[in-house]
């Protein structure tokens, strides 16, 4: 441009700076890198913990990432776990099918270590029956041999009785020969006679008393006789076989249930407390578990429990406690997310009164309806329109719950 000259209008200005605009791309880079952070935090979880998260369990740790950003790049807590596959996760299923099987295994070992110690006291009341029989075989002896020297005492005190009757009569006999009609018999002859039925009467009540000592030997030795028996043949079923000289007969075993169905209606048929709702029947005959002689067990173990739930006064232990010393393997209650999911598979109708499902039994090990079962119940405090009591209302398959799809 020559000196002087007017820079041209329509020459282009000097170029500002430009400046940074929001990228739609960094946003979604950035969600990239905070799915990818969820997803490192979870997974870690559950290789340190062996199980899946909770929202409420990273709630109030810092150094795990709060729920709320969690929940705020997928949406909800479930559909970061679906997200990350864990639903369906193999490893976590066998981890669970495992975990199950080493509380099976530990609650049939507490349940031999008590079937055992349960012989034990058996045994020691059977040696305690039998040491009582043998005192009272001992005492009934000496008493029958008591009373067969009384016996013999009282012959002799008859026949001196018998005897004394004769002189008497004879010495009255000769007294109203020898003084007449008005005359008496002397006063001493009179006490020797009165003198000898006194002594005749003792003898007869002293042995009328251990006539009856006797008898009473006798019901108590019968009595001790049976409390034997009765206990030798729980100690022989105790045992897994009979008792003593093998002369006993043994009681043929029953058959096990064909299905869950008839597992169900044999356990509802003996039972003397647990409560079965039409429900209960319904689920188990769709049920395909193929073990249901475990179902029958399971159910009258639960018969056990609730008749130890009957008493209003309790039983100076949690309902849990007592499950798990029964060798159940119990489950307190389901997941209010899972309840508010599927609403009508945790309810059940009983006599008109809708009943809420929780707690639950889980039965077997493995995948698969065929080879895991459930019993869930409903817990009665007797305080509503239901009575006091335990209710069955689902047998067989895993309802649906937060690890299931």
């Amino acid at each position: 441009m020559q000196e002087g000259a007017e820079p041209r209008e329509d020459a282009p200005a000097e170029e500002a700076p430009s400046r940074l605009r929001p990228d739609g791309r960094l946003r979604e880079v950035a969600l990239l890198v905070e799915e990818a952070d969820y997803l490192f935090a979870l997974y870690r979880w559950i290789i340190l913990t062996g199980e899946v998260p909770r929202a409420q369990d990273w709630l109030r740790r810092e150094e795990w990432p709060h729920p709320d950003y969690v929940i705020d790049v997928f949406g909800s807590w479930e559909k970061f776990l679906q997200h990350a596959e864990i639903p369906a996760s193999p490893l976590l299923a066998r981890l669970r099918d495992a975990e199950d099987e080493r509380r099976s295994v530990a609650a049939r070992a507490q349940q031999a270590d008590r079937e055992l110690a349960r012989a034990d006291d058996l045994r020691r009341q059977v040696d305690t029956a039998k040491r009582r029989r043998e005192a009272a075989d001992a005492e009934r002896a000496e008493l029958r041999a008591r009373a067969e020297r009384l016996a013999a005492q009282l012959e002799r005190a008859e026949a001196r009785a018998a005897t004394a009757e004769e002189h008497l009569g004879e010495r009255r006999q000769q007294a109203e020969q020898a003084v007449g009609p008005r005359g008496e018999a002397s006063d001493e002859w009179l006490a020797a006679h009165e003198a000898l039925l006194v002594e005749l009467d003792t003898v007869r009540a002293h042995r009328e008393e251990l006539l009856r000592q006797v008898e009473e030997l006798r019901e108590a030795a019968a009595h001790d006789a049976k409390a034997i028996a009765r206990l030798s043949a729980t100690l022989g079923e105790a045992a897994g076989g009979p008792e003593g000289n093998g002369n006993g007969a043994v009681a043929e075993p029953e058959p096990p249930p064909a299905s869950v169905a008839e597992a169900v209606q044999r356990a509802a048929d003996r039972a003397q407390y647990l409560v079965f709702t039409e429900a209960a029947f319904e689920t188990a005959a769709d049920s395909p578990y193929r073990r249901p002689a475990e179902i029958l067990e399971t159910l009258e173990r639960l018969d056990e429990l609730a008749g130890l739930y009957a008493d209003p006064e309790g039983f100076g232990r949690s309902l849990g406690q007592a499950a798990e010393e029964l060798g159940l393997t119990w489950r307190q209650n389901v997941s209010e997310l899972a309840r508010s999911r599927r609403p009508h598979a945790y309810s059940v109708t009983y006599d008109g009164e809708r009943l809420e499902l929780g707690p639950h039994v889980a039965i077997g090990s493995g995948s698969g309806a065929g080879f895991i079962a459930r019993i869930y119940l409903h817990v009665a405090d007797g305080s509503g329109d239901v009575p006091r009591g335990l209710y069955v209302g689902h047998v067989g398959r895993h309802l649906p719950d937060t690890t299931t799809a």
